[in-house]
């Protein structure tokens, strides 16, 4: 299997620079172009009620600001890890994290998604549900997940 082109979703935590550490790594292996992407709110958060009472320029300038700030939010996340040897797109889109990620990745023709897990467990899984494991489950492209490595056994028995 050729890897050449490598997505890493990211939430911009401190707990995703850990995927981003790994897919760096495969990037330099395989010779591989990364696909950062940053999946934020936008106007699709706003309750729906809602969107019918604002003007047309009001609900455009909120999506520009919300796209401005994810963008300058995943550009800043880049910085922190930032190494000149690696070739990367950086996509900011905006909506359902999961619905984003493999819709890009069908788009985008990758050959590998890696990404971090937050290791929820129990009843905070089940309310907050996982992205990685929709994206594991859905996705027609292999899966990379990465644990954070500052996550002990004790914490998970919590």
């Amino acid at each position: 299997m050729d890897i050449n082109t490598i997505l890493i979703p990211t939430d911009c935590s401190e707990l995703s620079k850990d995927a981003l550490k790994t897919g760096i790594d495969f990037s330099k292996k395989f010779d591989a172009k990364i696909i950062l992407l940053y999946v934020g709110p936008g106007i699709a958060q706003i309750p729906y009620e809602d969107i019918g009472h604002l003007p047309a320029e009001v609900a455009g300038n909120l999506l520009e600001t919300s796209g401005q700030q994810n963008r300058r939010l995943l550009e800043n996340f880049w910085n922190s890890l930032y190494d000149s040897s690696i070739h990367i797109e950086l996509v900011s889109e905006t909506g359902d994290p999961f619905t984003e990620i493999i819709t890009y990745a069908k788009k985008s023709k990758i050959d590998l998604i890696i990404m971090g897990t937050h290791g929820r467990t129990g009843i905070k899984h089940v309310f907050m549900g996982s992205v990685a494991e929709k994206v594991v489950r859905y996705s027609p492209y292999p899966v990379l997940t990465i644990k954070h490595s500052g996550v002990e056994f004790e914490e998970l028995k919590k």
